[in-house]
């Protein structure tokens, strides 16, 4: 299987990593592509210079997903440079 080949398994997102600046906080959700199905991961504090690549755990297991970044307030704003998705198979499908 190439990498980042999935042909229908069940994908397991175990963590969220960022490179990012800003001000306020940054939420992040995880939702299957439908968006029916959701996650929302732990809110991360922005700070206008950031020494560390925060890691946030999730638990969400799905055949596709896709993530949601934004912030709640109007003034605050968010720079991302750098998006890791920790992902693993954890099955080749639903059960028939």
């Amino acid at each position: 299987m190439a990498k980042g080949d999935f042909n229908g398994e069940l994908i397991h997102f175990g963590a969220v990593r960022y490179r990012t600046t800003g001000s306020g906080q940054l939420l992040t959700t995880i939702l299957s592509l439908d968006s029916q199905i959701s996650s929302f991961l732990p809110n991360i504090a922005l700070a206008p210079k950031n020494a560390i690549e925060p890691t946030i755990l999730a638990n969400f297991i799905q055949q596709r997903g896709k993530l949601r970044i934004g912030t709640v307030n109007k003034d605050e704003y968010f720079s991302i440079s750098r998006i890791i998705v920790y992902v693993k198979p954890v099955a080749s499908g639903y059960p028939q």
